[in-house]
C-alpha cells in the first residue's frame, strides 16, 4: 500500500476476511470495514466492489490507496479507535469521527484569569496604607506594604493571603488551557471567590482603621495603591470564573 507496508500492499479488490463476513457474502451497504479483524487496516465497499483501502498510521493518520469517493475520505488525525464496530456484519464503519481535542484552547477568559492571578500578587506585596503630612517645614510621606507585619499587626492578616490566592488564580488558569473539566471550573471559582473575600475583609479593616484615627493627628492616612488593586482583580477573577463555570 505505501512505504509503511515495506511494499508488499494487498490488492485493492480484497475484502475483509471471511471472519466478518460469511463466504461469498458481500456487505450491502457501502462504507470502510476492516480486514483481517483489524480496525486500522481498512477496505472500503462502495456497494458493488472493493475500491479502496486505508491503513492507520501513527503520526500520518489514514493512509488511503485506491478509489476513495469524496464523501469517504477521511478525517486526518481521527483515531480508529474511535470508530465503533457494529454487531452488524454489514454496517459500515463510520468514516467521519470526531477529533480528539488535544493541546492549548487559549480564550478571553483564560487570559484575564491569568492578569487577575498576577494583579494580586503584585498588589498584595503593593502599599496598603499611605501615609503624608508635614513635621514643621518638612513633608513626609510613607507607606506600608501588604506583607508588612504593620498590617498583621493592624488587622489580623496580611497580603501573604491574597498572594497566595493570586498564585493559585494562575495556576488553575494555566490548567483552563489544556483542561475544560467541570471541576476544574467549579475550584476556579472557589479559590477566586475565597480570595475575593479576604480582599473585602481586608478592605474593610483598613478602612474601619483610618477612620478611627483623629484628625488632629496632622497625617493624611489613605487606602494604598496596592490594596485597591487586590480588591479589583479577586472580584474581577471570581467574575471571569463564574462566567466560564456557567459556560460549561
Amino acid at each position: 500500500m505505501d512505504e509503511e507496508d515495506g511494499g508488499t500492499s494487498a490488492p485493492v479488490n480484497s475484502g475483509p476476511d471471511v471472519g466478518k463476513h460469511a463466504a461469498g457474502v458481500s456487505p450491502k451497504a457501502p462504507g470502510w470495514y476492516p480486514t483481517r479483524a483489524n480496525p486500522s487496516d481498512q477496505t472500503y465497499w462502495d456497494g458493488e466492489s472493493w475500491t479502496a483501502r486505508r491503513r492507520w498510521t501513527t503520526g500520518r493518520g489514514w493512509v488511503e490507496s485506491g478509489d476513495v469517493p469524496a464523501a469517504a475520505a477521511s478525517v486526518v488525525g481521527t483515531s480508529p479507535a474511535r470508530s465503533r464496530l457494529s454487531a452488524n456484519p454489514y454496517a459500515p464503519v463510520a468514516a467521519f469521527t470526531k477529533p480528539t481535542a488535544t493541546g492549548l484552547t487559549f480564550s478571553v477568559g483564560v487570559l484575564f484569569l491569568l492578569v487577575c492571578g498576577i494583579a494580586l500578587m503584585y498588589g498584595s506585596v503593593g502599599s496598603w496604607v499611605q501615609v503624608s503630612g508635614n513635621f514643621g517645614v518638612a513633608n513626609f510621606h510613607a507607606s506600608i506594604n501588604g506583607t508588612d507585619p504593620g498590617i498583621t499587626t493592624l488587622i489580623g492578616v496580611d497580603g501573604w493571603v491574597t498572594f497566595i490566592g493570586g498564585i493559585l488564580v494562575v495556576i488553575f488558569a494555566c490548567f483552563a488551557m489544556t483542561s475544560e473539566e467541570l471541576q476544574m471550573a467549579i475550584f476556579t471559582v472557589i479559590i477566586a471567590a475565597a480570595t475575593a473575600v479576604f480582599a473585602i475583609y481586608d478592605m474593610f479593616r483598613i478602612v474601619q482603621k483610618i477612620s478611627q484615627v483623629p484628625a488632629s493627628a496632622g497625617a493624611n492616612i489613605s487606602v494604598g495603591w496596592g490594596l485597591i488593586c487586590v480588591l479589583s482583580a479577586a472580584v474581577l477573577a471570581t467574575l471571569i470564573a463564574i462566567v466560564k463555570l456557567i459556560q460549561h
